[in-house]
């Protein structure tokens, strides 16, 4: 049986958008894969660069918080790992706890990073006295403060809360209600092209030295090609050198953007290809 590995443990965002997911994509329908979690992103993407599993399911980007760091750092650093579809998911987050009680008395609240970024405005609104304690997921937040009698809180999912028999204190809790994460599915190897719109993601390795992001997006400017996304991470190299990913439409074997590689090529720019795949077209609600 095919394995698709996601953030877990159950109950997290992950799990909820990669069952909506899987319905959504014929491909699956007939067999459906094994769902394994694992604690961290880069435990998941790194078993899939290992073979270890067939595919990982990983968020990328939040429509409010942006890039999920951890995600675009690991894609860069594995081998042998194709982006093959991409997934956008409405995200409301719940404030959970084991019991009702006052805003007042929560005393703790425990979340994954993102989504205590996601309920800032919220959580300084409304829970001043509590601190703010990062979790691997929402998942383990929820699974942890429901088996300890004490005043706290955690942000997450509806699925959480029946999962883990937690009392839903609030909904919504975002500061922006059209609130959406982008999950990817990445796998060994490249898609084919879908004969719809299709999307090409890249990283970009830069010089330090004046004009040269600057040359490189006038490559893609002179051939008309549109960039839907462009995000800078620390090389972890040095400090102040930068890699660039960059999402552009198109499929990657259309001659335009082979056109650009091979001039960054003779410039001897470095280009990693992360994956050519369908373009997500999410519910225009979301937004």
């Amino acid at each position: 049986m095919k394995k698709i590995g996601y953030l877990g443990p159950k109950g997290s965002f992950s799990e909820e958008a990669i069952h909506l997911f899987l319905a959504s994509q014929p491909e699956f329908n007939e067999t459906t894969p094994a769902l394994i979690p694992f604690p961290t992103i880069p435990r998941l993407l790194f078993a899939c660069n290992d073979m270890e599993i067939d595919w990982a399911f990983v968020p990328l980007e939040n429509s409010t918080e942006g890039q999920v760091g951890v995600t675009m750092d690991t894609l860069g650093q594995t081998e042998h790992l194709f982006i093959t579809h991409e997934f956008v998911h409405p995200i409301d987050q719940c404030l959970l706890t084991l019991e009702p009680m006052p805003l007042h008395q929560i005393e703790r609240v425990y979340s994954h990073e993102q989504a205590l970024g996601q309920c800032r405005d919220f959580l300084e609104k409304h829970l001043p006295q509590a601190q703010q304690i990062t979790c691997l997921s929402t998942a383990e937040a929820a699974h942890k403060i429901s088996s300890i009698r004490e005043n706290w809180a955690a942000i997450g999912p509806r699925r959480a809360a029946h999962l883990y028999n937690l009392h839903q204190l609030q909904e919504r809790i975002q500061d922006i209600l059209l609130n959406a994460t982008r999950f990817v599915l990445v796998g060994h190897a490249l898609a084919e092209m879908s004969g719809g719109e299709d999307k090409t993601s890249l990283l970009v390795i830069a010089d330090n030295t004046p004009g040269s992001l600057y040359r490189i997006l006038g490559e893609f400017s002179k051939r008309q090609i549109n960039l839907t996304r462009i995000e800078s991470r620390p090389s972890k190299r040095k400090l102040g050198e930068y890699v660039f990913f960059f999402d552009v439409d198109g499929y990657v074997f259309a001659p335009p953007i082979q056109d650009v590689l091979w001039a960054l090529k003779e410039a001897n720019i470095s280009v990693k290809l992360l994956g050519s795949y369908p373009k997500a077209q999410p519910d225009e609600s979301i937004f």
